[in-house]
């Protein structure tokens, strides 16, 4: 709670121009899923306009937030330790080339010593009728080799740590997800599907058990939730799932989706 506070106190500091046109518009949500490193900063910079910044304090293990509307174009995406000095050099760092239209994540991913930031592009168009779109993030190590079954047939197969699965077409409706990985580990998840959705199964770990979470991240090609307009704009404070901040208060984890090392 208390970083979705300080998340929000930053952004209304922020004094930004008004919108000068939706339709140029991209999305951008997120994550931190490395469950070894310590709570961390993130902050996105604008390259078009460098000294336009939001850093997003002390995000832990098992965040994910919700998406925000940013202007089509080139931020850097870095990550410090909790607390550290904002000019300090980060530990790893990104870049997001946003495409107007598109949505992405930007992720934590793997244990700490090998630690990457991944922009994931995601897949928000409108699935076909009576059926959803599912991705895998395996983000637990106990669940190295991690398949994912629906009805018998598998949404992932033996998928290591830290990997987000490619998008797999499913029958919508009310079902179990049976979660299994090489070691025996074994888990269900209940979820319901909506027609025209897309979600992605986060995979998590806490003391050795197994948790996954499946997050609606788009319905009927919009995506869900959506936030203020961020870059240039001026808006609603970046959101936070609650059944994953409250994942993340109990372990201090780690951010994840993986992007490239850059020397501290």
């Amino acid at each position: 709670m208390r970083s979705t506070a300080l998340l929000a106190c930053a952004l209304l500091a922020l004094l930004v121009a008004p919108p000068a046109q939706a339709a140029s518009d991209c999305y951008l949500r997120l994550a931190h899923l490395s469950p070894d490193t310590p709570p961390v900063d993130v902050t996105v910079t604008s390259f078009a306009r460098p000294d336009w910044s939001v850093t997003i304090k002390g995000v832990a293990y098992g965040a994910l937030s919700g998406y925000q509307r940013i202007e089509s174009g080139t931020y850097t995406v870095a990550m410090r330790p909790a607390g550290a000095d904002p000019a300090s050099a980060p530990v790893i760092s990104a870049t997001l080339d946003g495409e107007t239209g598109r949505a992405y994540t930007v992720a934590g991913l793997g244990k700490y010593a090998n630690l990457a930031l991944d922009v994931l592009a995601d897949d928000i168009t409108l699935p076909p009728a009576n059926q959803a779109r599912v991705r895998v993030v395996n983000a637990a190590p106990l669940a190295g080799g991690l398949t994912v079954k629906r009805d018998g047939a598998p949404l992932v197969e033996k998928a290591a740590f830290g990997v987000a699965g490619d998008y797999r077409l499913v029958a919508a409706g009310r079902t179990v997800l049976r979660l299994t990985s090489t070691q025996g580990a074994l888990t269900d998840l209940p979820v319901t599907l909506e027609a025209g959705s897309v979600y992605s199964v986060l995979v998590l770990e806490h003391d050795g058990v197994l948790s996954a979470e499946a997050r609606q991240d788009a319905k009927g090609a919009a995506v869900v939730p959506t936030g203020g307009i961020e870059t240039g704009y001026g808006g609603a404070a970046w959101t936070w799932s609650p059944a994953l901040l409250a994942l993340a208060a109990a372990a201090g984890g780690a951010l994840v989706l993986a992007l490239r090392r850059r020397p501290a």
